[in-house]
């Protein structure tokens, strides 16, 4: 059995594909011929309101487009009623399943230790410590790396303060270590 369903009778409603393109929103259509069981003509409603003759056109997944691409781009291809919305929801699907293994392989290939959340190096310490002295003021990390200069820029201060958010207010505990 083929992939694609036999072609609809006369009168019957079905979506076109303008130019075979299944990423693009498709058009409604009505049969008007029916050449075979693989082959039909349409007049396809556009989004306008222009109706057009589309002859000959095939299902799109007819094994005839593989090799005969012209025909497609021309004339564009038929489906049935809902499977694009189908295909969109398998594509979302697909997607979904696709960050969700990659976000596990992501957390079995991330190491995060607790160690590392609570004890921030020398240079961490210096950033935490200048932010607690100047508080909540705006545009607080870029005066950070103004002050400690030698490359820092507010972006990495900002990046060490979103690893360290706990050590920002309340009492920093003695076994981190201190910098003067």
């Amino acid at each position: 059995m083929s992939d694609y369903p036999k072609a609809p009778f006369v009168g019957e409603n079905l979506v076109w594909y303008p130019h075979g393109d299944v990423n693009q929103a498709p058009h409604a259509a009505t049969v008007t011929a029916r050449m075979s069981d693989e082959c039909i003509t349409v007049y396809t409603l556009s989004p306008t309101g222009r109706r057009e003759p589309m002859l000959n056109i095939r299902h799109i997944n007819h094994p005839y487009y593989v090799e005969h691409k012209i025909p497609l781009k021309r004339w564009g291809a038929w489906d049935v009623i809902g499977a694009h919305e189908e295909r969109v929801k398998g594509m979302e699907r697909i997607s979904a399943e696709k960050k969700s293994r990659s976000l596990m392989e992501a957390e079995k290939n991330i190491p995060v230790t607790v160690e590392t959340m609570t004890n921030p190096d020398e240079d961490e310490m210096r950033v935490i410590k200048i932010s607690r002295e100047l508080g909540e003021s705006p545009g607080r990390a870029q005066s950070v790396a103004d002050r400690i200069g030698a490359g820092m820029t507010h972006q990495r201060v900002n990046a060490i303060l979103r690893k360290y958010p706990h050590f920002l207010t309340g009492d920093i505990p003695e076994e981190v270590v201190e910098v003067n």
